[in-house]
């Protein structure tokens, strides 16, 4: 950077942060989303707008590393087992919408609008990929990150932020500025993005935790948070010395650290870079709206604006019933994927840089990208009323299944998921209610579930031994899990797929035979009640009590060999 452009960086900077900040604290008294602010903020001061900011590529470039801080911080979220449980949105409901998107947006490009091969599929490609920033911010803002739906939402992100790595490619081959053939390109960036996975894992495996154990030993916040962002850059450095996304990298990092016992305070401490950058980066975004041409071109931007939601989402509902999906979950993916995304602009505006797309239809296409990303918001906070509207409007037969599903409350937090609604369920549940404690019960004797609606219990058909249903109770959420189970092995199965998946609600498991406790507790069970051996107990206190023992004397008994019963069998494990 010359000495020059410094002090015209800084007042650029100013100007942004400024603006940002005057929207910001306008919409938050409006109660509109921060998002929309900083988008109003780059359009009112960009080179479109007063004139202020030319958004200068140094801009661009320091806003790109908000997007990197959003991606290692949602890489912190996924365990490596709960990353391959996506596989089948990754790589399944992914590869659907992408390549769907792709062959009926670019088949409208091609044959009615008459754009050539290339542009058709540079346009149909960028507005395939949908917005992780704002899509995982709203859903962390929500508390929604952990729901069955937001996880194939974030499933199928990750492959198109995977898929976009390709595209700058194929931009780079369509205007010509490779020497290597399109097939050698793809096979070289596949073999550079299998070795950086790969060092990327040894690194996070077996490097970082001994660096922040070290770090660890200063005590010092200062040395832990400067730790957390060199790492951060420094895995974004080597992901764009491979030519990859740098998001990707610090991603992959993210991951890695989320299996070590500093992720809550990495997280913590990262957030506050992130907001801030984030900020700069959907200003740089707003930037872009050139405000004249929607003076002359507004109808098409809108019909363009509703074509894309709309046809995204209905892409996004068919492909994920076509895996296996209810219309109720896809279409809730649906509504959160319908925009285009941050990826997808930078697509754009490469392919503007090397006239792979014309002027006109580019910058069109843009204004269409940033209004479906503008009301993306609204559609995540009211994707379950939208649900429920398009379920009518399509007059769709309801499952019983679904049907089932829907009488989980949406919101439901801090509960206790109750499987089992017997006596000892029913009672549970009276000591609840008393206590303003909100719960949801689990039991697959349809006549008992009969019996709690028809007392105004929250009771739904069905097993724990499915984690799929304890993921739709919103385990996540909850404060505790009473889990009943047939057998030893169903329990230490299912008990041991909701630690692998990152749940850490605690867990208590009721059985029968006193000898599972050991292998329930080394599942993952915080506490286990073998109920023929505190039945005992009931037994025997009553018995004393009636034979005329002081009830103090009995309850010290009972209690003792209870604590001698418990220490028994921890010296058992």
């Amino acid at each position: 950077m010359m000495e020059g452009e410094q002090p015209a960086l800084f007042g650029e900077l100013l100007m942004v942060f400024a603006g940002s900040l005057a929207c910001v604290v306008l919409f938050q008294r409006l109660r509109l989303p921060d998002i929309l602010a900083y988008l109003l903020a780059g359009a009112l001061i960009g080179p479109y707008g007063l004139g202020w900011v030319l958004d200068s590529e140094n801009i661009r470039f320091l806003s790109g590393f908000g997007l990197v801080f959003l991606l290692f911080e949602l890489g912190l979220e996924f365990s490596l087992p709960h990353l391959l449980s996506l596989s089948r949105a990754v790589f399944g409901l992914g590869s659907l919408q992408v390549a769907l998107t792709i062959g009926l947006i670019g088949a409208v490009l091609f044959f009615w609008v008459g754009q050539s091969l290339t542009s058709s599929l540079l346009i149909a490609g960028a507005l395939a990929l949908s917005s992780t920033a704002i899509v995982v911010r709203e859903l962390r803002a929500l508390k929604l990150i952990n729901r069955h739906h937001a996880q194939l939402t974030v499933g199928v992100l990750i492959f198109q932020d995977l898929a976009a790595v390709i595209g700058l490619i194929l931009v780079q081959a369509f205007a010509g500025q490779n020497e290597l053939s399109l097939y050698e390109q793809i096979a070289w960036i596949a073999g550079k993005g299998i070795l950086l996975i790969a060092l990327l894992v040894s690194i996070g495996k077996w490097v970082l935790p001994h660096v922040f154990h070290e770090i660890a030993r200063a005590r010092s916040d200062e040395i832990f948070v400067l730790t957390v962002l060199v790492i951060t850059l420094v895995s974004a450095w080597i992901t764009s010395v491979f030519g990859l996304s740098m998001a990707l990298g610090a991603f992959l990092t993210g991951v890695m650290l989320g299996e070590s016992e500093f992720r809550h305070r990495v997280e913590v401490d990262i957030r506050p870079f992130r907001d801030i950058l984030m900020g700069l980066f959907f200003a740089t975004v707003g930037m872009r709206i050139d405000v004249g041409l929607l003076a002359t071109h507004g109808g098409t931007v809108l019909a363009g604006t509703l074509f894309l939601i709309a046809l995204k989402c209905a892409i996004v509902v068919a492909a994920a019933m076509l895996i296996g999906e209810n219309f109720t979950t896809a279409t809730k993916t649906g509504v959160m994927l319908a925009q285009a995304g941050e990826f997808g602009l930078a697509l754009m505006t490469m392919g503007l840089s090397l006239q792979v797309v014309p002027a006109e239809i580019g910058t069109v296409t843009l204004l269409i990208a940033l209004g479906s990303i503008a009301v993306t918001p609204w559609l995540i906070r009211y994707s379950f009323e939208i649900t429920q509207l398009l379920a009518k409007l399509s007059r769709r037969h309801v499952t019983p299944r679904e049907r089932e599903l829907s009488r989980i409350p949406p919101h439901l937090a801090d509960h206790v998921i109750l499987a089992g609604y017997g006596r000892v369920g029913q009672m549970i549940a009276k000591f609840l209610l008393t206590n303003g404690i909100p719960f949801i019960a689990l039991d697959t004797d349809s006549q008992l579930v009969k019996r709690g609606r028809a007392a105004g219990h929250p009771v739904i058909y069905g097993s724990c031994e499915r984690v799929e249903l304890l993921k739709r109770c919103h385990i996540e959420r909850a404060r505790l899990a009473i889990l009943t189970f047939k057998s030893l092995r169903e329990a230490q199965r299912v008990i041991s797929q909701i630690r692998e998946l990152g749940y850490s609600v605690p867990i208590i498991v009721r059985t029968q035979h006193d000898g599972d406790y050991a292998d329930l507790i080394k599942a993952g069970a915080d506490h286990v009640v073998p109920e023929i051996f505190e039945s005992s107990l009931i037994m025997v206190a009553d018995t004393l009590t009636r034979l005329g023992f002081p009830k103090a004397m009995v309850d010290e008994q009972i209690e003792s060999e209870r604590k001698a019963h418990v220490h028994t069998r921890k010296l058992s494990e």
